[in-house]
Parts: C-alpha cells; structure tokens; sequence
C-alpha cells in the first residue's frame, strides 16, 4: 500500500539552500514536489560556502518546506587544505550513514541526481543498488560542450559521462528537447520528463516599483566574459545619451572580475556601467523588476544550443521585456516583438536595435515584457510541475 508522503532524496547537490542557478533548480523542483504532497531531503556532502561570509546558516534545517542536511557537519569550506579534505572523507562516509537510516526508517523511496562527475553517479548507482531506490537524472548542460572543460582529466569524465551515465538511472529530466534527444540516442526507451526553467512567480508580486533611473540589465558569471563583452560592444552603439545606464549582476574569482573590470574600460560609456556582487534574492527581483530591459544574448554554439539559463524563467517572472537571440530553447517558447525582442543572428548591431528600440517605445516594449511573464507563467512556475513530478519520480515507489 502507497505511503501517503512519499520520501524523496536529492543528491550531488552544493551549496543548499543558498546558491546561483544550480541550488534554485534544486530548490524549485523540491518545492514543486514538497506542494504536491512529497516531502523532501536535499542531501550536501560537503560545505562550499564561505565561513567569513555574511551567510550564517545551520548545517541542517528546513528551508521553505525542504530539509536540507550538510553531511560534513558544516555549510562552510574550511581556510585550511588539511581539514577540507578531511571533511570530504567525513561528508561522505554520513552521507551513506544518512542514506542507511533513511533506508531502515523506510523513508528511501527515491532519489534525484544532479551531478556532473560520472564517478558520482556511478558511486550512487552503487548505493542505489544495495538500498534499493530508484535514481532520476536532472539533465541540465552538455558537459563536453562547455568551452573551459578542456583538461584531460574533463574529457574522460565527460565522456564517460554522456556515454554512460544513461544506463544508472531509472528516468531522466532534461531541461530542454535538445537533451532530451540526446538521452534518447544513447536509451532508446529511457522514462524522460522535460523539466524547463523553473521560477518561483510569486517572488516578483510586491517587488518595490519606482526610482528615476532608466537602465538596461545583465545577470550572469564573470566567466561568461564573451557574452559580457558582446553586451558592452552593442550598449556603446546606442545614439549618445546620459540617461540609460548597463547593469551587469555578476559574480566571479578575482581574475574574472579584473577581465570584466577592464573589458568595460574599453567602451566609450563605461561612466555608464555599474557592477554588482553578491546582491540577495530581493535585491536581484527588485532590479529585474525596475530595469527597462533584461540581456541575455545566446549564442550559436553548442553550449548554447544545449542549456536553458535559469535566469531566462526569472526575468519572464519579472514582466520586463527580454532581448535575445535566436538560437537553443528561446525558439520554443518566445516569439518576436510579442513575448521578447529576439535578434535573427548573434549580432552586435542587431541586438543594440533592439535595445534602442525599448528606449523608443517603451509602452510597446513593456507590453511584450508582460506577455513573456503570462507566457512564463503558464510554462516556467513551478507549480505547473508538481504533480508531473511526483508521478514520475515515484513511478517505481516502494509498496
């Protein structure tokens, strides 16, 4: 007899409960999950977080209906080489502790997987045979498409990975079709459930509207430095003015940011350009909400093709209209001049036009930024996907 709550575990997580796109998926497909009458554990090996921070957070808790657990005993990562290796070797000898007690209190139904390492998913595979739980895979990026993993050591994970990883799990949840055909190449009758960007609808309802300052927005990593310098080549063509600012919410390792710092000192309106790290969710909503319009150019690569920002589904949340390119995913849901303004071609004065279209029209343009949040609304809240979830990742529930 099916348990009234079944128990789920996700697993390969970093960073829990606070953290960029990776965490948020996590986070919205638990909570999608916790609302359709599943309840949750999102399971952290080790923590990532830094201890001189201004994040101050339990190693365990409940945040927004999920529990969460760090198995190594602390959220954060350790000054010293000596104790964050030791605590590796603790995270993981609790965290099959915490996957036993699960299992002998019957609250191992199933378990998500998000990782991008083969060993990993080969090691829970292992565990998930001896515990008997089945795995789902949350399928977001092609590994060996990503432009940095060039080392010998990425290439024989990544293809081991994309070769393999398809036959450790029961079911699999890409982010877009384009993965999904690429779980179908390699497991012809793999269960797949696609699963877009998802975004918490609500978080933008009472977002603080106003301020006289007009202002264009990027939100991503200072390692996207290619997409970051596309934007300010296509800001700087804009008819000269003084009135409209550049963005750009970005975070990074110190060599990141000095690239970024002096690729703005390139353009002629770099007095224009303002940074920010390390905003909060409030801040990064209220930003989204007040920007006259939200960039997030795509580009004809592979990579590209391959992923689905999350950031995309946040700024149709938002109501602000979106410029973008016409390449991946953006195709399937948005459409020209009605849901987004979408250049033809990853082009530098085709996406300035656009820009200079919202300062020439902007009631035309927010109209189309309040249908990309109608648009999103129906495709990327999460709620829409709770009860497809549950139903798919209890599937093979224990009774």
């Amino acid at each position: 007899m099916r348990k009234k709550e079944p128990h789920i575990v996700y697993l390969g997580s970093i960073g829990f409960p606070h953290g960029l796109a990776e965490v948020q998926r996590v986070k919205l497909i638990s909570k999608a999950l916790v609302e359709a009458g599943a309840s949750v554990t999102v399971i952290n090996r080790i923590g990532v977080h830094d201890p001189e921070g201004d994040l101050k957070f339990s190693k365990e808790g409940i945040h927004e209906g999920i529990r969460y657990v760090y198995a190594s005993g602390t959220p954060y990562r350790p000054r010293s080489f000596f104790r964050r290796n030791l605590l590796k070797v603790i995270g993981l000898i609790n965290e099959i502790r915490i996957l036993l007690t699960l299992h002998n209190n019957n609250q191992l139904d199933s378990a998500i997987l998000s990782t991008m390492k083969f060993c990993s998913a080969l090691f829970y595979r292992f565990l998930s045979k001896i515990l008997k739980f089945p795995i789902y895979f949350n399928y977001v990026e092609l590994n060996s498409a990503i432009s940095t993993r060039t080392s010998y050591g990425k290439r024989i994970n990544d293809y081991l990975y994309e070769k393999y990883v398809f036959h450790l799990v029961e079911g699999v949840m890409p982010i877009n079709d384009f993965l999904g055909d690429v779980v179908k190449r390699h497991s012809t009758n793999m269960p797949i459930l696609k699963v877009p960007v998802l975004c918490d609808f609500e978080r933008f309802k009472n977002v603080k509207q106003g301020g006289d300052k007009k202002y264009f927005l990027f939100c991503g990593g200072a390692g996207y430095l290619e997409i970051i310098e596309f934007i300010l080549k296509a800001f700087d063509l804009l008819m000269d003015n003084q009135t409209v600012a550049l963005y750009l919410v970005a975070n990074g390792n110190p060599r990141q940011m000095s690239l970024l710092y002096n690729e703005i000192d390139k353009i002629k309106k770099k007095n224009l350009v303002q940074t920010f790290t390390n905003v909060t969710d409030a801040q990064i909503a209220e930003l989204y909400v007040n920007a006259i319009g939200l960039l997030i150019p795509l580009r004809p690569t592979l990579q590209d093709e391959a992923r689905f920002p999350h950031k995309i589904g946040e700024y149709s949340a938002s109501g602000t209209p979106i410029i973008t390119t016409n390449y991946g995913e953006v195709k399937k849901y948005f459409e020209d001049n009605v849901t987004a303004l979408i250049t033809r071609e990853y082009d530098i004065n085709e996406f300035s036009n656009k820009m200079q279209f919202i300062i020439s029209c902007p009631e035309k343009a927010k109209a189309i930024g309040l249908n990309a949040r109608s648009m999103g609304l129906e495709n990327f809240d999460y709620r829409s996907y709770g009860k497809k979830l549950k139903a798919f990742v209890t599937r093979l529930e224990k009774t």
